[in-house]
């Protein structure tokens, strides 16, 4: 598998673009690309005591997050490559769509993922809200 390598900048670039012509509906398309993304690195793992901090690392090895703590009805990022400081809104739709893959995978339910605060809104860290939907 190749892996490509691209900016903060330009991810914050590429959002700007698609927010110009698409408004707000961007952020569904980014959700699901990182539900993708998130399918991708839960895949081959199985869903053992340790499935949190393995996909922990995971996560942070492929670069979304400079720390995350998933515990089981909150998740903890820091550092996300989505934060952009020039926004004043949330930000970070593909790492919510990468969450919701790890807790689909760990819980075998389907989950609803919301950001409550997140670093391009000033606040310490994001923090997302994980709620179990149930298939």
């Amino acid at each position: 598998m190749k892996f490509v390598k691209i900016s903060q900048k330009e991810l914050n670039d590429i959002a700007k673009f698609y927010e110009g012509v698409m408004a707000t509906a961007y952020e569904g398309l980014f959700y699901r690309e990182g539900k993708v993304i998130g399918n991708s690195i839960t895949g081959v793992m199985e869903s053992d005591e340790n499935f949190m901090e393995k996909v922990e690392k995971l996560v942070q090895a492929r670069g979304w997050v400079v720390s995350l703590k998933l515990e089981e009805d909150t998740a903890y990022a820091d550092g996300s490559v989505e934060v952009d400081n020039t926004s004043h809104t949330k930000t970070c739709h593909r790492l919510r769509g990468i969450l919701s893959s790890i807790y689909e995978k760990k819980t075998g339910d389907m989950v609803e993922i919301k950001e409550m605060k997140c670093q391009s809104m000033g606040d310490e860290r994001c923090e997302f809200e994980v709620k179990i939907k149930g298939f």
